[in-house]
């Protein structure tokens, strides 16, 4: 028989409404937020951080922020390089590939970004009347949308402009922006305020400080996130968009008034538009959440109770006579349509200004055929990777993908004497995502035995960014899994606090204190992976003089296979 607090437990992780009207930020929740925002900035945008305790003769300062004797240009010159800036990837062959430095698919996304600067202003007015692809030298071809691309435009432009204001340098800012830092910074920011943003959303799903504080220290710890807010890809803004966009729907469904309802649903409405121009996959998020607006009016008018309360789908009952005629529905929704249809394309279109500013566009019939050469590419792409892999693979981190490696020149280990070598891959943190999962599979379970609303959401927000990806048969790497993992961790999260909450302990916040510290501990053993800190062989791979702390390449069934078959269950 369940205990009054256990009742009172399982209608809050519900959504149902009682007497009381939540809070969902506070003071505490301020510090809460500023705390980890602070410290998920400084481990992004600083690392690699290093204790010196590492040196054999405790040299230097206590904790550095730098390593030396690493690669710090194309041509391969040493010398001691930091933060962002880190790793500098050195370039082989004549002409050196790749020749800026990039990793993995720096080699697109930032040259893009820089092409749109460029086009504007070199391009714009030589182009023939008549669309021909390829007059401007700028012109290019990238299957995903350009939003994402033109936000690290902007984070190279606007550095190029502190160099060129505070550091002496001269040239176009664009041009002094074009290297690591210019083109990570962004990402840098987004990645740094998915955090606070993970943690306002968790707040106001299930307003219990705890979740929120687990799922928000949950994605400051684990490594796809971390990495992904370190390289100039793009997957990093879509993921904070589509944050804020669950953020924002449940602030709209909790208003307590139509004119507050109405701006919350125009906010919604402007960042899936935002995220959607960013990349396809906020487009799950939209039928989401469309889905959630609806089917709360259906079971509204059956008297079913699921869900915040909030106006105006809570305020009205089937049978309640003049309460109904009362609610301004032509005006709500003339204003979703607006919020959710026009907006979205309105602002999709606008991203595009690049390509008809430089006139590579003419006319949207260009841009249209353009959408579907891009369609026709995800369809139809046969390129096989080594580091490709399956959908159903990415929860188990089966494959993850190496985005840099250098294995000469960087000197050898003080301790063991071997020879030291740089990696750097998007492995998520083991012990965040392979807990998660029965996590994830219990879902169902408090969606129909207690009628909760948050598991609803996270469940219907895990199989929308996961499922999709399963029909496609062009090449898929494991950070198109990131969308998924936002609910991975929610899921994780939501499963802890409510076992914490409900198991017979002198103190519950323990189980997740414990679980969160031990999350930590992974982070700060996989740290080398995702830094690309120089360590030795026997570090990575078990063998002669492995150190206790290691291996990193926990999973070694590798094979020699052909790229065209994904390795499965394989670190290296």
């Amino acid at each position: 028989m369940s205990t009054p607090r256990t009742q009172s437990l399982l209608r809050e992780s519900a959504g149902t409404p009682n007497s009381r009207r939540h809070e969902y930020f506070d003071r505490w929740d301020l510090v809460a937020v500023l705390t980890l925002t602070v410290v998920a900035f400084v481990i992004r945008f600083f690392s690699p951080i290093l204790p010196n305790i590492f040196l054999p003769d405790n040299s230097g300062p206590i904790v550095t922020n730098c390593v030396s004797s690493t690669p710090v240009d194309p041509q391969g010159d040493k010398g001691t390089i930091c933060g962002l800036a880190y790793p500098f990837n050195r370039g082989y062959g004549n002409p050196l590939s790749p020749p800026n430095g990039q990793v993995f698919d720096e080699i697109y996304f930032p040259v893009d970004a820089y092409d749109d600067v460029k086009g504007i202003e070199k391009c714009t007015n030589s182009m023939p009347a008549d669309f021909q692809p390829g007059h401007c030298q700028f012109n290019y071809f990238d299957p995903e949308p350009p939003l994402a691309k033109e936000i690290i435009g902007a984070g190279m432009w606007t550095y190029g402009w502190y160099r060129a204001h505070f550091q002496g340098a001269s040239g176009d800012y664009i041009d002094l922006g074009f290297n690591t830092f210019g083109w990570r910074i962004a990402a840098c920011i987004f990645g740094t305020l998915c955090i606070p943003m993970m943690y306002l959303l968790a707040r106001r799903l299930w307003p219990t400080r705890l979740f929120a504080i687990a799922a928000a220290t949950l994605a400051c710890f684990d490594g796809m996130f971390f990495i992904q807010s370190r390289i100039g890809m793009i997957d990093i803004f879509p993921i904070f968009l589509i944050l804020a966009a669950y953020f924002l729907f449940l602030v709209h469904i909790q208003s307590q008034s139509f004119n507050s309802s109405m701006v919350s649903l125009l906010a919604l409405g402007i960042v899936l538009a935002v995220g959607i121009a960013a990349k396809w996959i906020v487009l799950a998020a939209w039928v989401s959440i469309v889905f959630f607006l609806v089917l709360r009016i259906v079971l509204r008018s059956l008297d079913f109770e699921f869900g915040p309360a909030g106006w105006p789908f809570l305020s009205w009952r089937r049978g309640g006579g003049q309460t109904i005629a009362s609610v301004p529905w032509p005006t709500y929704l003339a204003v979703a349509l607006i919020a959710l249809a026009i907006i979205p394309v309105g602002v999709y279109i606008v991203s595009w200004y690049p390509f008809f500013a430089r006139g590579q566009f003419h006319s949207l019939a260009n841009m249209w055929t353009y959408q579907l050469q891009a369609l026709n590419y995800h369809r139809t792409l046969t390129a096989t990777h080594p580091y490709g892999s399956p959908a159903w693979s990415w929860p188990l981190l089966s494959r993850p993908v190496l985005y840099y490696a250098e294995y000469s020149g960087l000197g050898t280990d003080a301790f063991t004497g071997q020879q030291l070598i740089a990696r750097m891959s998007n492995l998520g943190n083991p012990w965040i995502w392979w807990t998660s999962l029965p996590c994830v599979l219990s879902l169902p379970y408090f969606v129909i035995k207690h009628r909760s609303f948050p598991a609803a959401v996270i469940l219907l927000g895990f199989i929308t960014q996961y499922l999709p990806w399963f029909p496609i048969t062009r090449v898929l790497f494991m950070y198109h899994m990131f969308g998924g993992l936002i609910f991975m961790v929610l899921a994780l999260a939501y499963v802890l606090v409510y076992l914490a909450q409900t198991l017979p302990r002198p103190r519950p916040q323990l189980v997740v204190a414990a679980h969160l510290t031990i999350a930590v501990f992974f982070f700060g053993y996989f740290y080398p992976v995702w830094t690309g800190v120089p360590i030795s062989y026997a570090a990575y791979v078990e063998g002669p003089g492995t150190p206790w702390w290691g291996p990193k390449l926990l999973l070694m069934n590798c094979r020699t296979l052909p790229p065209a078959q994904a390795q499965i269950f394989c670190w290296n």
